[in-house]
């Protein structure tokens, strides 16, 4: 019997798009083998949960063992299947998911989500030596289509062992029609290459395979920088700064010096600050009562490209949020205020005391801050 085909195209109706999402989600939770499209390559999806599509897939793709990649309909569903996402793995999601990339991470021996864990031999389906592949693409169909089913979907290559992988549905017919139930032609894939494989865990990364994104765009994906704003630059930023730094070198274990190598980049600035002034001398007594160190800083007025090199831009008061957003533009980086609830005030020209109080201040709010938004 021939595969049947449903053909649908970006310019159709948002009904076509979603109705052949919703077939191709009936079919997969029925036990059969979907070919569809995503923005990479096309792809071939079964139900890991069901024992006749696995043996089916693997018959098809002549590999008797061994895991397929997991694929997910939005980047917040890896939280069901990895318990312990290293920070360069949130990173690199956050900023490159849904896209071409597949994820290779630890899961510690379990899956994260309990209901999962109850599914015999599931964890063992999806990983090998306790490593899961995992990929969110970045196709409307795909995603819908994914989002629709209930379970767990793996998906290679819709090719037969050997063959290259196919960029369109007239070069899935031709390897697969009659093996495969249905196929979704939704037209030649976008990038025409493979998914770029990632590996992640605590102790660094390395590129498995290079595929749409090369090492360098990677290695950019994986780099948080964050920056500490406010007026002149050698008091609360400085501070601010200082005590991040501080605080991510004891959450990762490592030392202030080694964050670099560990992706991440902390600095600080002035809307209004002269370049090269050192922190005020209370600023830096009072942060050294925290462990950190601020007797080598220089100050540097905030800039358009110092902005748009950042990710997080975190200020100490509402006139420096609105002056960072007038230098952006239109830079993607993200501006808000250190302290939701309000201004933190400059202690300039307040004795000790108001210096440790604001230091104080700043460890709290700096430490909810990682842990809401860095790591």
């Amino acid at each position: 019997m021939s595969t049947r085909v449903i053909t649908v195209r970006a310019s159709h109706s948002a009904a076509d798009l979603s109705e052949a999402a919703r077939e191709g989600a009936q079919a997969i939770m029925r036990g059969q083998l979907v070919g569809f499209a995503t923005e990479t390559v096309y792809g071939l999806a079964a139900l890991a949960t069901d024992a006749e599509a696995m043996r089916r897939l693997r018959k098809v793709k002549s590999r008797p063992d061994g895991p397929f990649s997991l694929h997910i309909a939005d980047a917040g569903e890896i939280a069901r299947y990895v318990q312990d996402i290293p920070p360069r793995a949130r990173w690199l999601t956050a900023k490159a998911w849904p896209g071409p990339i597949t994820l290779l991470l630890e899961t510690g021996g379990k899956l994260a989500d309990a209901n999962l864990r109850k599914i015999k031999g599931l964890h063992d389906q999806l990983t090998s030596d306790d490593v899961i592949g995992i990929r969110c693409p970045d196709e409307p169909v795909a995603r819908a289509m994914l989002r629709a089913v209930e379970g767990p979907v793996v998906a290679p290559s819709a090719n037969p062992a050997g063959a290259p992988s196919p960029r369109n549905a007239d070069d899935v017919l031709h390897a697969l029609n009659g093996q495969i139930d249905l196929l979704i032609d939704s037209g030649p894939s976008r990038y025409g290459k493979d998914s770029s494989i990632v590996r992640i865990d605590r102790d660094g990364w390395s590129l498995v395979r290079k595929g749409v994104y090369d090492e360098r765009m990677l290695g950019n994906f994986m780099r948080k920088k964050i920056g500490f704003i406010c007026t002149g630059n050698t008091c609360r930023s400085a501070m601010a700064a200082a005590l991040a730094k501080q605080i991510l070198a004891e959450t990762l274990g490592c030392r202030v010096g080694d964050l670099r190598a560990k992706g991440l980049e902390v600095f600080s600035a002035g809307v209004f600050a002269s370049n090269g002034n050192p922190a005020t001398t209370e600023a830096i007594h009072a942060v050294r009562s925290h462990g950190a160190d601020l007797s080598h800083h220089k100050s540097r007025k905030l800039t358009v490209d110092l902005i748009k090199s950042c990710d997080l831009l975190f200020c100490m008061t509402a006139s420096h949020v609105a002056e960072a957003k007038r230098l952006a533009g239109d830079a993607a980086t993200t501006i808000c205020l250190l302290d939701e609830a309000g201004d933190v005030p400059d202690p300039i020209g307040g004795g000790m005391d108001v210096y440790e109080r604001t230091a104080e201040r700043l460890d709290e709010l700096v430490r909810k801050r990682i842990r809401e938004c860095v790591l």
